[in-house]
C-alpha cells in the first residue's frame, strides 16, 4: 500500500487510505479443525454473512467476508485437533 501527498495534506492526522474504522467490529477467522468448517466470530457470536455461517476454505470465508465488508483479523484460531490422520 502507498501513501501519496493528497493522503496526507489534508488537514487532518495522517490515516492510511484502507484503515479500519475505529468503530468496525473485526471478524474473527476460526478454524474448525475436526470438521474442516471455517466460520466468523463477531461480537463473540458467529457471524451470519449471506445467510451461511460456514464456509468449506478460508479463501471462501475471506471473499464473503469482503463483499459484506466485514474487515477480519489477521490472527487465525485453529480449534480442535490439527492433525486429519488421527480423528
Amino acid at each position: 500500500m502507498t501513501i501519496s501527498d493528497r493522503d496526507l495534506n489534508r488537514g487532518g492526522p495522517a490515516r492510511l487510505p484502507s484503515a479500519t474504522p475505529p468503530n468496525a467490529q473485526i471478524g474473527r477467522i476460526i478454524e474448525m479443525a475436526f470438521t474442516g468448517l471455517w466460520v466468523i466470530r463477531r461480537q463473540g457470536a458467529l457471524a451470519e454473512v449471506g445467510g451461511r455461517l460456514s464456509w468449506p476454505d478460508r479463501a471462501s470465508l475471506e471473499r464473503a467476508a469482503a463483499e459484506a465488508g466485514i474487515p477480519l483479523s489477521g490472527d487465525i484460531i485453529h480449534t480442535g485437533r490439527l492433525n486429519a490422520n488421527h480423528r
